[in-house]
């Protein structure tokens, strides 16, 4: 099992980072401000205006730590990845799969088990509603299985995503319901993004990103090409097949973390600043969010398939390993991780 280390999120402006002795050096001006051992590392996240040196660079495409640019409200802007390091054969065989019915299963196996931890996400949150948010929850539950079965059937990519929309519809439209707080200023209201629209939003786009980029590293990881996806169409600069991962994780992860957040009143209104280029964390508040999400993700779950208890952030990695496993034919069809 590959051993997944932290993240390193780099939100402050004004910031030099280099590479010394196999360790992280950040500082500021001239004086040090954190040693980090480079092995300790998985990601290094910029979010401010930093520097880094050009042998730092060098040092994490040779040792496989993923360098990635995002803006302060999750917008991807992009990644240093170094050689890659995949089997030519597996991705030659990734590549073949386009446009075949290996694809559209593999695509309705994704989607499915987003349906599928969408409508678990849904019923996790009706055991505690009151009368009237039950209702619609329940209600959207049942909506959700019922499309289920449509997906099932499904002959066709384009087909599977329509199938996809409708349910993240219904998904959505009772997002609020899973809310307890009061605060308006908190609520979901729909999906909005570049930029979110509201304090909900921001946070949701931001850890999708982050999301993300733990999928490219995975993929990358395993193998696999992460721009060659199924699900998403192929896009120049688009790591399609890491969007592709990263829907059956949207709702168990990123979607659960932000509601439990916000309920517990971790998150308020305060945290954030509403200027010119849209909502975002306030620099002094995100610090203490993604400490949160770090603890969050090294939370052990068991796994549904090999009934062994790991770090949620380790998902991704085993999910990559089993993609490429369906790829090469080791195994007869992808099995998506369904949460409970």
């Amino acid at each position: 099992m590959k051993r997944v280390n932290k993240t390193l999120y780099i939100i402050n402006d004004g910031y030099y980072l280099h590479c010394e002795s196999d360790a992280i050096v950040i500082r500021r001006d001239d004086t040090e401000l954190m040693r980090v051992p480079a092995i300790s590392i998985e990601q290094i996240v910029i979010m401010g205006n930093a520097t880094v040196s050009s042998f730092l660079v060098g040092y994490c495409c040779q040792h496989n730590i993923l360098l990635s640019y995002v803006s302060e409200f999750g917008k991807y802007y992009g990644s240093f990845l170094g050689e890659q390091n995949g089997n030519v054969l597996l991705r030659q065989k990734q590549y073949s799969l386009y446009h075949t019915s290996e694809e559209v299963c593999i695509a309705k196996n994704i989607v499915l088990g987003k349906s599928i931890n969408s409508r678990h996400t849904l019923l996790r949150a009706l055991k505690n509603a009151d009368e009237g948010n039950g209702e619609k929850i329940s209600k959207a539950s049942e909506k959700i299985l019922n499309l289920i079965k449509n997906l099932l059937s499904a002959e066709t990519v384009d087909s599977i995503r329509g199938i996809e929309g409708s349910i993240a519809d219904i998904y959505f439209g009772v997002f609020d319901n899973m809310l307890k707080v009061k605060d308006s200023k908190m609520l979901f209201v729909k999906r909005s993004r570049r930029p979110p629209e509201n304090c909900c939003n921001a946070m949701l786009s931001l850890l999708y990103t982050f999301l993300t980029l733990n999928c490219v590293s995975a993929l990358e990881t395993a193998g696999l090409d992460s721009e060659f996806g199924y699900l998403h169409a192929l896009r120049s600069g688009r790591h399609s097949l890491a969007c592709d991962l990263v829907e059956e994780f949207r709702s168990a992860m990123v979607d659960r973390f932000v509601i439990t957040m916000i309920n517990r009143k971790q998150v308020s209104y305060d945290d954030f600043e509403n200027d010119e280029s849209g909502i975002h964390f306030k620099k002094n508040k995100m610090n203490k969010f993604l400490q949160e999400w770090e603890k969050y993700k090294s939370e052990e779950v068991e796994h549904p398939i090999f009934k062994t208890k790991v770090p949620i952030k380790v998902f991704p990695y085993i999910q990559a390993q089993l993609l490429a496993q369906t790829i090469r034919g080791d195994i007869s069809e992808y099995p998506p991780a369904e949460w409970r």
